[in-house]
């Protein structure tokens, strides 16, 4: 079971997020391309980001990602797949980091667009904690 974290950690966490996503170079080489949002993901999950990764950080705060499916059509998403169950959850939530990163990059520089994306992460946060 994930530990709930605090809205200052929360809030921390998705800053960090957004200073490392906004001002370093992230990529290798401008020539370099990645065959998928999953080889990207891999790529920068690797990054450091004040201490810890970028895949440390999202790590933390999973239970807080905005994902937009419900429990219905991730079921039919697991029922489908081929993979075993454990392989497939994994590929799943790497994927939604790898889009929720995308997100963040895309929010990071639209204050008004970044406040939505941070209140829609702290609802989540709230509705774990209640459960």
């Amino acid at each position: 079971m994930n530990q709930t974290i605090s809205r200052k950690d929360l809030c921390g966490y998705l800053s960090l997020l957004r200073n490392t996503l906004t001002e370093q170079d992230l990529f290798p080489a401008p020539n370099v391309i990645f065959l998928g949002s999953r080889a990207l993901y891999h790529h920068l999950a690797k990054q450091p980001c004040d201490g810890d990764t970028i895949g440390g950080i999202l790590k933390k705060i999973e239970t807080c990602i905005p994902l937009a499916v419900t429990e219905e059509s991730f079921s039919l998403f697991l029922s489908a797949c081929k993979e075993p169950k454990t392989e497939r959850t994994r590929n799943f939530l790497e994927s939604s980091k790898a889009d929720f990163l995308l997100l963040v990059h895309q929010t990071a520089k639209d204050e008004q667009q970044w406040r939505a994306l941070t209140e829609l992460c702290e609802k989540l946060r709230q509705k774990n904690v209640q459960i």
